[in-house]
């Protein structure tokens, strides 16, 4: 399994809507594979958390993995000091 982290340049990232629309867009234009399991979590400024799963093999089980493998895969950055 190979996971890719896509990078979002500061000027664009904080615009969750705005970022969201340009990942489905990159989708829908084939610049990622196909998305046969996604996972999202959105948090408000309260705290509040939204978890969005998506995709034909989308379950519990199989969201809460990738969440995990996601997790991993930034840790995996964050400790490289650069893409993985």
């Amino acid at each position: 399994m190979t996971a890719k982290l896509v990078e979002f340049k500061r000027e664009g990232w904080r615009d969750a809507a705005k970022t969201l629309r340009k990942i489905a867009d990159e989708l829908d234009a084939g610049v990622h594979p196909e998305c046969t399991l996604g996972a999202l979590t959105l948090m408000g400024p309260k705290g509040e958390v939204t978890v969005f799963g998506l995709g034909p093999k989308c379950d519990d089980l199989q969201c809460l993995g990738a969440m995990r493998l996601g997790e991993q895969k930034l840790i995996d950055v964050l400790l490289d000091g650069g893409e993985g």
